[in-house]
């Protein structure tokens, strides 16, 4: 159970706000940022306002930008595309003209908040902080918050895994290491502490990842997980359905349930996967890039994420898909 005092507290996220957020935009304006799916992009050009306009990158990593039609923009920094369009544009615009670039949203780098802070949801950097800032910036824990038991939920090409984070010893000083590096997708889960009660109150689910309107849902006895992604507006265009993680409540501590999604509408209504108030379902992305890492052939890097999380990881593959027809 944390400890920290809201005192201290409040004072380490003051911190994080002047000095962690300082280097931060530092580095949003070094222009090495890579552009990935679902960034919001600005795109404009000089003497012609007619051309300007915000183009979102599609999941395939292209953009349209009328009047040059479809670009490849995943991994190119805004200044290149920004040249490449000024190219293309020769041909419609008989003259050589400035085209700036810039990203309004860092949807490729997107993280997700849960649980007992103020203000839960979707956060986008070029730049993804470490999780006392993440905290800073989400207004920081509620009372109930137990800062000690925090998880970072990741998908991975092995499905879900969940890494366990002390928060609180390291806002006390008592660790000495590094915070969790953190990856685009990754789930941060702040559990309330046991007999806390929790500010959302009871009978929520929480629906984040890829889909049009991540957040706390209302739920039923007997509601499934197919209801609750209706409610937050459906799954995006990037959603990877064979791989919905639904995080619960166990005797000890977070369960991880894998769901393959697409079967589950491939089989129609027979079977079914049903939630309980306080389950958070997570749809990740197919843009994974540690899943990405592995497939690229850095066996190492699974190898060491399985050996730490052995000591600490609860991470069970449950069934409760249960029969209509029984």
């Amino acid at each position: 159970m944390c400890r920290v005092s809201i005192t201290r507290c409040a004072l380490v996220f003051a911190l994080c706000a002047l000095v962690g957020w300082s280097s931060i935009a530092a580095a949003q304006s070094s222009g090495e940022y890579k552009i990935g799916p679902g960034d919001m992009l600005r795109v404009s050009v000089w003497r012609h306002p007619e051309l300007d306009g915000t183009f979102v990158v599609r999941s395939n990593g292209t953009v349209t930008v009328p009047p040059v039609g479809e670009i490849m923009a995943q991994g190119l920094r805004p200044f290149d595309l920004a040249r490449e369009l000024m190219v293309r544009l020769r041909d419609f615009t008989r003259e050589t003209t400035q085209v700036t670039v810039s990203v309004e949203q860092f949807n490729s780098r997107a993280v997700f908040l849960t649980g007992q802070i103020m203000s839960p949801g979707r956060y986008s950097f070029e730049r993804i902080p470490d999780i006392l800032q993440l905290l800073s910036q989400a207004g920081g824990p509620l009372p109930s918050a137990d800062l000690s038991n925090v998880s970072i939920i990741r998908s991975t090409a092995r499905g879900p895994e969940v890494i366990p984070v002390n928060l609180a010893a390291y806002m006390r000083g008592e660790r000495q290491e590094a915070l969790p590096d953190l990856q685009p997708g990754d789930t941060i889960e702040f559990p309330g502490m046991i007999g806390a009660s929790a500010v959302a109150g009871p009978g929520l689910v929480y629906v984040l990842g890829e889909v049009n309107a991540p957040g706390a849902y209302p739920s039923s006895e007997g509601i499934d997980l197919l209801q609750a992604i209706a409610l937050a507006g459906g799954t995006t265009p990037a959603a990877r359905l064979k791989d919905v993680a639904v995080v619960m409540d166990g005797g000890g501590g977070q369960i991880v349930a894998s769901i393959d999604l697409e079967k589950i509408v491939h089989d129609g209504a027979a079977k079914t996967f049903y939630l309980a108030p306080g389950d958070r379902v997570v749809v990740p992305s197919r843009e994974t890039s540690l899943a990405a890492t592995i497939l690229g052939g850095a066996g190492s890097v699974l190898t060491a994420t399985r050996d730490v999380l052995q000591s600490y990881l609860l991470y069970l593959t449950v069934d409760r898909t249960l029969d209509e027809e029984n």
